[in-house]
C-alpha cells in the first residue's frame, strides 16, 4: 500500500510511519512535513536509508503544494499535521486556524476535485483529539455522537476541523473517518508537553511548573497503544463503518499524580512540584467512551500507566544527544514554560 501521511515528522506520526514500514515491509510512505518547530527529521532517524520512507517538505496551508501532492493514488491518507499545544494556542490563536482548519480543508478540498476526476475517493483518517467535547462532568465519558464544546483556540480549531472533514464526506461522498484520542505521550514527544517537560526539568533538579491546584484529570495512552489502535483501524476497512472513532483509556490521572509519579521514577524531590497561576479556561476533566472500538475493532490499551511513564522517563535519560538537538529543548527555553 502507498501511505500519504501528513506531520510525519512529528511525535504521533513519526511513531505510527516507524510502526508500519515494521509491519508492512511492502508499503511506501510519504511523508508530508514542514517541519515546524515541533516537527524534527531525527524522529524518523531510524528510516532515513529506506527507500520506502520518502519526506517532502510540505505546508499543508500551502494549497497549490497540497494539489501537487496526487502524482500516483495513495491506498490511505493518515493526516496527523496540527498545532497542537493549548498554551500556544492562548497566545497565537491565528495559527492554529491556519494550520488546523484551512490546511485540513484544502487537504480535502484537493481530495474532491481528485475524486470528481478519477470517479474514486481516495480514504482519508483525520486524527484529532478528545478536548474537542470540552469538559467532561465527573464520572462521565463522550461517546462518538456527543455534541463539541471546544473551550480553548486549540480545541476549537480541532473541531472545526472535524466538522469540516465530516462535511466533505457528506456533501461530496469522501471516505472519511475522524479519529480522536485521550492524551498521548511517550517517548520522542516535544517538550512543551506536560510529561517530558516535567522529566527533563525533574533530571535537571528545575521546579516542575504545575497549574493551579494540579487536580485537573486526564486519561494517559502511552503511544504504542495509541498507533496500535490506528493500524488495527487502517487494517480493518470493512469494519469502519462508522465515522467518529475514540482512541480511549481508563487510566485516569490527575497533573498532581502525574507529577509525583514523575518525581519517583526520575529520583526528584516531590518539593520540586511548585504551583503556579492557573491557565485561561482550563478544562477540569476529559474522558472517552471508546467501547464501541472495542467491540467493533477488538481494540483496548494493554500498557499500564506506570509502564509506559517509566518506558518514556529511561527513554529521556538514554537519549540525551537526541534531546540536545531537538529544537527547543534547551535549559533557556525549559526556564521559559
Amino acid at each position: 500500500m502507498r501511505l500519504l501521511v501528513t506531520g510525519g515528522c512529528g511525535f504521533l506520526g513519526s511513531h505510527f510511519i516507524r510502526r508500519w514500514l515494521r509491519l508492512h515491509p511492502d508499503s511506501t510512505v510519504i511523508n508530508a512535513d514542514c517541519l515546524t518547530y515541533a516537527g524534527c527529521i531525527d524522529n524518523l532517524e531510524e528510516a532515513a536509508g529506506d527507500r520506502r520512507h520518502r519526506h517532502w517538505n510540505i505546508d499543508i496551508a500551502d494549497r497549490t503544494a497540497v494539489d501537487r501532492l496526487w502524482d500516483e493514488p495513495f491506498g490511505m491518507i493518515v493526516h496527523f499535521a496540527a498545532e497542537t499545544h493549548v498554551d500556544r494556542s492562548l497566545e497565537e490563536a491565528g495559527q492554529f486556524v491556519r494550520t488546523n482548519v484551512l490546511g485540513t480543508q484544502y487537504l480535502l478540498a484537493s481530495l474532491q476535485r481528485l475524486a470528481a476526476q478519477t470517479g474514486k475517493s481516495q480514504p482519508i483518517v483525520v486524527v484529532s483529539s478528545d478536548e474537542v467535547y470540552g469538559p467532561a462532568p465527573a464520572g462521565s465519558s463522550f461517546d462518538p455522537a456527543a455534541a463539541l464544546h471546544p473551550t480553548s483556540p486549540y480545541a476549537a480549531s480541532k473541531a472545526a476541523a472535524d466538522l469540516i472533514a465530516l462535511a466533505y464526506a457528506r456533501s461530496f461522498g469522501l471516505d472519511v473517518t475522524v479519529l480522536r484520542s485521550v492524551n498521548v505521550y511517550g517517548p520522542r514527544q516535544f517538550p512543551e508537553k506536560l510529561i517530558p517537560l516535567f522529566v527533563t526539568r525533574a533530571l535537571a533538579g528545575e521546579t516542575l511548573p504545575l497549574y493551579g491546584d494540579g487536580l485537573q484529570r486526564r486519561c494517559w495512552l502511552y503511544v504504542d497503544d495509541f498507533v496500535a489502535g490506528l493500524i488495527h483501524l487502517l487494517e480493518n476497512p470493512g469494519r469502519r463503518q462508522h465515522a467518529v472513532w475514540h482512541l480511549g483509556s481508563d487510566n485516569e490521572l490527575s497533573n498532581r499524580e502525574i507529577a509525583v509519579k514523575l518525581c519517583e521514577l526520575c529520583g526528584a524531590d516531590q518539593k520540586l512540584i511548585t504551583p503556579v497561576p492557573d491557565r485561561p479556561g482550563h478544562d477540569r476533566r476529559y474522558a472517552l467512551d471508546f467501547s464501541q472500538t472495542i467491540e467493533i475493532l477488538g481494540w483496548r490499551p494493554c500498557i499500564d500507566p506506570s509502564d509506559g511513564l517509566k518506558a518514556t522517563v529511561d527513554w529521556i535519560k538514554s537519549n540525551q544527544a537526541w534531546c540536545q538537538r531537538r529544537a527547543g529543548w534547551t535549559p533557556a527555553f525549559l526556564r521559559g514554560h
